[in-house]
């Protein structure tokens, strides 16, 4: 089983900033999740490897979003120069 986690920035207008980022983590099968004995390991592994993923979504969506800000401050301070 896997869990995909997207991030997506928009403008205020609706409009894509930076191009979507998705991370996507394998996680146990819901068959793994049987009885109480098992469940809260099962669980604590499922949710280490979320918590993971979206830090490393979130990670790379900034680190797209301080790129096209760079590109733009760049770009603006060549309109001045001119």
């Amino acid at each position: 089983m896997k869990v995909k986690i997207t991030v997506e920035m928009e403008n205020t207008d609706g409009t894509s900033a930076v191009e979507r980022t998705t991370i996507d983590v394998d996680v146990a099968e819901l068959e793994e999740f049987t009885g109480p004995d098992r469940f809260g390991a099962v669980f604590e592994q499922y949710e280490r490897k979320v918590l993971k993923a979206r830090n490393e979504a979130i990670k790379a969506a900034t680190e797209k979003y301080l790129s096209e800000m760079a590109k733009k401050k760049q770009s603006q301070r060549e309109e001045k120069e001119k």
